[in-house]
Protein backbone atom coordinates (compact mmCIF):
# COMPACT_ATOMS: atom_id res chain seq x y z
CA UNK A 1 0.00 0.00 0.00
CA UNK A 2 1.33 3.55 -0.48
CA UNK A 3 1.18 6.00 2.02
CA UNK A 4 -0.86 8.99 1.58
CA UNK A 5 1.59 12.38 1.67
CA UNK A 6 -0.09 15.06 3.73
CA UNK A 7 -0.03 18.02 2.53
CA UNK A 8 0.83 21.31 4.96
CA UNK A 9 0.32 25.07 3.90
CA UNK A 10 2.28 26.27 7.03
CA UNK A 11 5.73 26.89 5.21
CA UNK A 12 3.59 28.97 2.73
CA UNK A 13 1.50 31.23 5.59
CA UNK A 14 3.19 33.98 7.17
CA UNK A 15 4.64 33.60 11.07
CA UNK A 16 1.84 35.62 12.71
CA UNK A 17 -0.74 32.95 11.19
CA UNK A 18 1.34 29.75 11.88
CA UNK A 19 -0.71 29.06 14.90
CA UNK A 20 -3.39 27.70 12.67
CA UNK A 21 -2.85 23.95 11.56
CA UNK A 22 -4.92 22.51 9.31
CA UNK A 23 -4.47 18.50 8.11
CA UNK A 24 -5.68 17.56 4.70
CA UNK A 25 -7.10 14.22 6.71
CA UNK A 26 -9.50 16.14 8.54
CA UNK A 27 -10.93 16.83 5.24
CA UNK A 28 -11.59 13.37 4.73
CA UNK A 29 -15.10 13.55 4.23
CA UNK A 30 -14.97 16.38 2.00
CA UNK A 31 -12.68 14.76 -0.36
CA UNK A 32 -14.71 11.35 -0.37
CA UNK A 33 -17.25 14.14 -1.59
CA UNK A 34 -15.55 15.38 -4.22
CA UNK A 35 -13.85 12.48 -5.62
CA UNK A 36 -17.04 10.42 -6.30
CA UNK A 37 -17.60 13.03 -9.01
CA UNK A 38 -14.03 12.70 -10.70
CA UNK A 39 -13.73 10.45 -13.55
CA UNK A 40 -11.88 6.81 -13.24
CA UNK A 41 -9.23 7.08 -15.47
CA UNK A 42 -8.34 10.82 -13.45
CA UNK A 43 -7.58 9.34 -10.13
CA UNK A 44 -4.17 8.15 -10.36
CA UNK A 45 -1.24 10.60 -12.16
CA UNK A 46 2.46 10.10 -11.95
CA UNK A 47 4.09 12.85 -10.22
CA UNK A 48 7.99 12.86 -8.94
CA UNK A 49 7.38 8.75 -8.64
CA UNK A 50 5.24 8.50 -6.54
CA UNK A 51 1.48 7.94 -6.94
CA UNK A 52 -1.28 10.42 -5.90
CA UNK A 53 -4.97 10.28 -6.29
CA UNK A 54 -5.85 13.31 -8.23
CA UNK A 55 -8.57 14.81 -6.00
CA UNK A 56 -6.53 14.85 -3.22
CA UNK A 57 -3.71 16.74 -4.77
CA UNK A 58 -7.07 19.39 -6.00
CA UNK A 59 -8.33 19.49 -2.70
CA UNK A 60 -4.98 20.39 -0.61
CA UNK A 61 -4.00 23.05 -2.98
CA UNK A 62 -8.29 24.38 -2.50
CA UNK A 63 -7.92 24.18 0.92
CA UNK A 64 -4.12 26.46 0.85
CA UNK A 65 -6.19 29.13 -1.22
CA UNK A 66 -8.98 28.93 0.59
CA UNK A 67 -7.26 28.92 4.51
CA UNK A 68 -4.28 31.78 3.90
CA UNK A 69 -7.01 33.86 2.15
CA UNK A 70 -9.30 33.55 5.39
CA UNK A 71 -6.64 34.05 7.40
CA UNK A 72 -5.46 37.21 5.64
CA UNK A 73 -8.95 38.74 6.04
CA UNK A 74 -8.91 38.36 9.07
CA UNK A 75 -5.90 39.70 10.08
CA UNK A 76 -6.39 42.36 7.92
CA UNK A 77 -9.75 43.46 9.55
CA UNK A 78 -8.32 42.90 13.41
CA UNK A 79 -5.48 45.62 12.14
CA UNK A 80 -7.55 48.18 10.25
CA UNK A 81 -6.68 51.24 10.48
CA UNK A 82 -9.83 52.28 9.34
CA UNK A 83 -11.41 54.91 11.65
CA UNK A 84 -15.24 54.18 11.05
CA UNK A 85 -14.37 50.64 12.77
CA UNK A 86 -14.68 51.25 16.55
CA UNK A 87 -13.09 48.73 19.13
CA UNK A 88 -15.15 47.03 21.68
CA UNK A 89 -12.60 48.21 24.41
CA UNK A 90 -13.94 51.76 24.01
CA UNK A 91 -16.80 52.73 26.93
CA UNK A 92 -19.48 54.09 24.99
CA UNK A 93 -19.92 56.78 27.87
CA UNK A 94 -17.93 60.50 29.03
CA UNK A 95 -14.58 59.47 29.78
CA UNK A 96 -13.51 62.84 31.35
CA UNK A 97 -15.12 66.47 32.65
CA UNK A 98 -12.76 69.31 31.35
CA UNK A 99 -14.64 72.53 32.27
CA UNK A 100 -17.68 72.82 34.90
CA UNK A 101 -19.46 76.65 35.59
CA UNK A 102 -22.71 76.03 36.94
CA UNK A 103 -24.94 79.72 35.98
CA UNK A 104 -26.23 81.32 39.26
CA UNK A 105 -29.55 79.69 40.39
CA UNK A 106 -31.54 78.29 43.31
CA UNK A 107 -29.45 74.96 44.07
CA UNK A 108 -25.87 76.62 44.25
CA UNK A 109 -25.51 76.25 47.82
CA UNK A 110 -25.99 72.23 47.15
CA UNK A 111 -22.27 72.03 44.54
CA UNK A 112 -19.32 72.02 46.27
CA UNK A 113 -16.88 75.13 45.09
CA UNK A 114 -14.38 72.11 43.63
CA UNK A 115 -17.01 70.18 41.79
CA UNK A 116 -15.79 67.18 39.72
CA UNK A 117 -18.55 66.21 37.98
CA UNK A 118 -18.28 62.57 38.75
CA UNK A 119 -21.88 62.09 38.17
CA UNK A 120 -21.50 63.05 34.02
CA UNK A 121 -19.15 60.12 33.93
CA UNK A 122 -19.22 56.43 33.03
CA UNK A 123 -22.89 54.96 32.81
CA UNK A 124 -25.84 57.04 34.31
CA UNK A 125 -27.35 56.32 38.34
CA UNK A 126 -25.32 53.31 38.73
CA UNK A 127 -24.15 52.97 41.88
CA UNK A 128 -26.25 55.69 43.58
CA UNK A 129 -24.98 58.35 41.25
CA UNK A 130 -27.09 61.17 40.69
CA UNK A 131 -27.40 63.77 37.87
CA UNK A 132 -25.05 67.48 37.27
CA UNK A 133 -26.94 70.67 37.83
CA UNK A 134 -25.72 73.57 35.16
CA UNK A 135 -27.94 76.65 36.99
CA UNK A 136 -29.46 79.50 34.76
CA UNK A 137 -28.70 80.46 31.68
CA UNK A 138 -24.89 79.88 30.64
CA UNK A 139 -24.19 77.33 32.97
CA UNK A 140 -22.15 74.68 30.95
CA UNK A 141 -20.07 71.69 31.30
CA UNK A 142 -17.96 70.06 28.69
CA UNK A 143 -16.54 66.52 28.70
CA UNK A 144 -14.87 64.01 26.06
CA UNK A 145 -15.08 60.48 25.09
CA UNK A 146 -12.19 58.20 25.25
CA UNK A 147 -12.79 57.88 20.96
CA UNK A 148 -13.78 59.71 18.56
CA UNK A 149 -17.78 59.49 17.46
CA UNK A 150 -17.85 59.15 14.17
CA UNK A 151 -21.13 60.38 12.07
CA UNK A 152 -23.33 58.03 10.69
CA UNK A 153 -26.95 58.09 9.35
CA UNK A 154 -29.26 58.65 11.90
CA UNK A 155 -28.66 60.11 15.79
CA UNK A 156 -25.21 59.85 16.70
CA UNK A 157 -25.31 61.05 20.46
CA UNK A 158 -27.42 60.28 23.09
CA UNK A 159 -27.09 62.94 26.22
CA UNK A 160 -29.02 61.94 29.21
CA UNK A 161 -31.76 63.95 31.03
CA UNK A 162 -32.03 63.85 34.88
CA UNK A 163 -34.33 62.33 34.23
CA UNK A 164 -37.79 64.62 35.33
CA UNK A 165 -40.78 65.66 33.94
CA UNK A 166 -40.32 69.01 33.05
CA UNK A 167 -38.38 69.83 29.87
CA UNK A 168 -35.50 72.74 30.79
CA UNK A 169 -33.65 72.88 27.37
CA UNK A 170 -29.66 73.02 26.93
CA UNK A 171 -27.78 73.50 23.82
CA UNK A 172 -25.15 70.59 22.41
CA UNK A 173 -22.21 71.58 21.22
CA UNK A 174 -19.76 69.31 19.30
CA UNK A 175 -15.87 69.53 18.46
CA UNK A 176 -13.48 67.60 16.86
CA UNK A 177 -9.76 66.94 18.14
CA UNK A 178 -7.87 67.62 15.15
CA UNK A 179 -5.08 68.25 16.64
CA UNK A 180 -4.78 65.30 18.11
CA UNK A 181 -3.84 66.19 21.67
CA UNK A 182 -6.33 65.36 23.84
CA UNK A 183 -8.12 68.82 24.58
CA UNK A 184 -10.83 70.49 23.93
CA UNK A 185 -8.96 73.54 22.20
CA UNK A 186 -9.40 72.95 18.59
CA UNK A 187 -11.48 76.10 17.32
CA UNK A 188 -15.14 77.02 17.98
CA UNK A 189 -17.80 75.41 19.57
CA UNK A 190 -19.97 73.69 16.78
CA UNK A 191 -24.19 74.17 17.85
CA UNK A 192 -25.82 70.85 17.51
CA UNK A 193 -28.92 72.92 15.28
CA UNK A 194 -32.48 72.31 17.07
CA UNK A 195 -35.57 73.22 16.21
CA UNK A 196 -35.36 76.77 17.81
CA UNK A 197 -32.53 77.89 15.91
CA UNK A 198 -34.31 80.36 13.84
CA UNK A 199 -36.75 81.60 15.93
CA UNK A 200 -37.14 84.65 16.14
CA UNK A 201 -36.85 84.64 19.63
CA UNK A 202 -33.44 83.25 19.71
CA UNK A 203 -30.50 85.25 20.09
CA UNK A 204 -27.28 84.01 19.28
CA UNK A 205 -23.87 84.95 20.60
CA UNK A 206 -25.74 86.55 23.76
CA UNK A 207 -23.73 87.61 26.41
CA UNK A 208 -24.62 88.09 29.99
CA UNK A 209 -22.60 89.17 33.31
CA UNK A 210 -23.65 88.28 36.58
CA UNK A 211 -22.67 90.30 39.50
CA UNK A 212 -22.05 89.14 43.21
CA UNK A 213 -25.18 89.56 45.79
CA UNK A 214 -24.68 93.30 47.36
CA UNK A 215 -26.96 94.76 50.02
CA UNK A 216 -29.74 93.52 48.10
CA UNK A 217 -29.13 89.88 48.18
CA UNK A 218 -29.56 88.69 45.16
CA UNK A 219 -27.53 88.48 41.46
CA UNK A 220 -27.51 91.03 39.31
CA UNK A 221 -26.96 90.81 35.74
CA UNK A 222 -26.56 93.04 32.08
CA UNK A 223 -26.57 91.44 28.89
CA UNK A 224 -25.26 92.78 25.69
CA UNK A 225 -28.87 93.51 24.22
CA UNK A 226 -28.73 96.41 26.73
CA UNK A 227 -31.04 94.62 29.75
CA UNK A 228 -30.36 94.57 33.13
CA UNK A 229 -32.46 92.94 35.99
CA UNK A 230 -31.96 90.93 39.46
CA UNK A 231 -32.67 86.78 40.01
CA UNK A 232 -35.37 87.22 42.35
CA UNK A 233 -36.30 84.38 43.63
CA UNK A 234 -39.96 83.17 43.81
CA UNK A 235 -39.56 80.10 45.86
CA UNK A 236 -37.01 79.84 48.93
CA UNK A 237 -34.05 79.32 48.41
CA UNK A 238 -30.21 80.03 49.40
CA UNK A 239 -28.07 82.45 47.94
CA UNK A 240 -27.96 81.96 43.94
CA UNK A 241 -24.31 82.80 43.87
CA UNK A 242 -21.94 79.41 43.43
CA UNK A 243 -18.58 78.96 45.86
CA UNK A 244 -16.82 78.05 42.74
CA UNK A 245 -16.65 81.51 41.60
CA UNK A 246 -14.08 82.01 44.17
CA UNK A 247 -13.23 85.73 45.01
CA UNK A 248 -14.49 87.22 41.51
CA UNK A 249 -17.43 89.70 42.20
CA UNK A 250 -18.89 88.89 38.68
CA UNK A 251 -18.37 86.39 36.30
CA UNK A 252 -19.68 86.15 32.01
CA UNK A 253 -21.32 83.99 30.51
CA UNK A 254 -21.82 83.53 26.34
CA UNK A 255 -23.84 81.19 23.92
CA UNK A 256 -27.78 80.81 22.70
CA UNK A 257 -30.49 82.51 24.40
CA UNK A 258 -33.38 80.52 23.28
CA UNK A 259 -37.31 81.17 23.86
CA UNK A 260 -39.02 80.72 26.76
CA UNK A 261 -39.97 77.62 28.00
CA UNK A 262 -42.81 77.92 30.45
CA UNK A 263 -45.79 80.79 30.52
CA UNK A 264 -47.91 81.32 33.04
CA UNK A 265 -51.45 80.15 31.74
CA UNK A 266 -53.78 80.58 35.07
CA UNK A 267 -56.45 83.73 34.91
CA UNK A 268 -56.34 83.47 38.38
CA UNK A 269 -53.59 86.55 39.37
CA UNK A 270 -53.50 84.80 42.79
CA UNK A 271 -52.48 81.87 41.32
CA UNK A 272 -49.60 80.57 39.69
CA UNK A 273 -50.43 78.00 36.38
CA UNK A 274 -46.85 77.79 34.44
CA UNK A 275 -46.99 75.74 31.61
CA UNK A 276 -44.92 74.23 28.80
CA UNK A 277 -45.18 76.75 25.23
CA UNK A 278 -46.82 74.57 22.94
CA UNK A 279 -44.80 73.99 20.05
CA UNK A 280 -41.27 74.71 21.32
CA UNK A 281 -38.10 72.33 21.30
CA UNK A 282 -39.55 69.72 18.95
CA UNK A 283 -36.07 68.47 18.76
CA UNK A 284 -32.29 69.19 18.98
CA UNK A 285 -32.09 70.19 22.74
CA UNK A 286 -30.69 68.14 26.26
CA UNK A 287 -33.28 67.63 28.69
CA UNK A 288 -36.22 68.01 26.72
CA UNK A 289 -39.32 65.31 27.29
CA UNK A 290 -41.89 63.98 25.00
CA UNK A 291 -40.24 65.71 21.90
CA UNK A 292 -39.24 63.75 18.26
CA UNK A 293 -35.65 63.27 19.80
CA UNK A 294 -36.36 62.02 23.72
CA UNK A 295 -36.13 58.30 23.83
CA UNK A 296 -37.92 56.66 27.04
CA UNK A 297 -36.03 53.67 27.36
CA UNK A 298 -32.56 55.34 27.74
CA UNK A 299 -34.17 58.37 29.47
CA UNK A 300 -32.17 60.49 27.08
CA UNK A 301 -32.19 63.24 23.84
CA UNK A 302 -30.57 61.86 20.67
CA UNK A 303 -28.22 63.94 18.25
CA UNK A 304 -27.07 63.52 14.79
CA UNK A 305 -23.38 65.03 14.24
CA UNK A 306 -25.32 66.08 10.51
CA UNK A 307 -26.53 69.01 12.28
CA UNK A 308 -23.41 70.85 13.91
CA UNK A 309 -23.26 74.05 12.43
CA UNK A 310 -20.34 76.94 12.69
CA UNK A 311 -20.89 80.38 14.00
CA UNK A 312 -22.89 81.95 11.27
CA UNK A 313 -25.07 78.19 10.50
CA UNK A 314 -23.31 76.93 7.70
CA UNK A 315 -23.02 73.07 8.23
CA UNK A 316 -19.73 72.15 9.16
CA UNK A 317 -19.70 68.35 7.47
CA UNK A 318 -18.01 66.75 10.78
CA UNK A 319 -16.99 63.33 10.02
CA UNK A 320 -16.56 62.39 14.05
CA UNK A 321 -16.18 64.85 17.07
CA UNK A 322 -14.49 63.78 20.39
CA UNK A 323 -15.94 66.47 22.94
CA UNK A 324 -19.23 68.10 23.95
CA UNK A 325 -20.26 70.88 25.55
CA UNK A 326 -23.90 70.91 27.41
CA UNK A 327 -25.14 75.09 28.66
CA UNK A 328 -28.41 76.44 29.85
CA UNK A 329 -30.11 78.04 27.38
CA UNK A 330 -33.06 79.46 28.78
CA UNK A 331 -33.09 82.73 30.53
CA UNK A 332 -36.07 82.63 32.33
CA UNK A 333 -37.42 82.76 36.24
CA UNK A 334 -40.79 80.72 36.22
CA UNK A 335 -42.69 82.33 39.05
CA UNK A 336 -42.12 79.23 41.76
CA UNK A 337 -40.50 77.13 39.32
CA UNK A 338 -37.44 79.61 40.12
CA UNK A 339 -35.25 79.68 36.71
CA UNK A 340 -35.36 77.15 34.08
CA UNK A 341 -31.85 75.49 34.51
CA UNK A 342 -30.54 72.28 32.58
CA UNK A 343 -30.02 69.21 34.65
CA UNK A 344 -27.98 65.90 32.67
CA UNK A 345 -26.84 62.84 33.29
CA UNK A 346 -23.91 62.19 31.14
CA UNK A 347 -23.70 61.51 27.44
CA UNK A 348 -23.29 58.24 25.28
CA UNK A 349 -21.78 57.31 21.96
CA UNK A 350 -25.30 55.88 20.47
CA UNK A 351 -23.23 52.98 18.24
CA UNK A 352 -21.26 51.64 21.07
CA UNK A 353 -24.65 50.67 22.95
CA UNK A 354 -26.75 47.51 22.90
CA UNK A 355 -29.51 48.20 20.63
CA UNK A 356 -31.61 45.99 23.18
CA UNK A 357 -31.49 49.05 25.41
CA UNK A 358 -32.87 51.57 23.28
Amino acid sequence: MVRRKQYSFLESVPERSRRVRFSIRSLSLLKGSISGSVPEYSHRIRFSGQSLEWTEYLISKLIVLIVIFSVYACSEKLTTTDESVQTTNQSPYIAKVFDYQYGPGQHASLITPNEKCNAFIGEPWINGKSFTYLGGWGGYIIAGFDHAVNNTNGPDIAVYTQPSVGSEPGVVYVMADTNNDGLPNDGPWLELKGSEYNNPQTIHNYQVTYYKPGTSGYVTWKDNQGKEGNLVPQFGTGSWWWGGYGDKTSVTFSGEKLPDAYANTSKDPTVQLWMPVSGLFRFGYAECYDNEDYNAKLKANFFDISSAVDAVGVPANLSKVNFIMVQSGVFQIAGWLNEISTEISGAADIHLLDKKSY
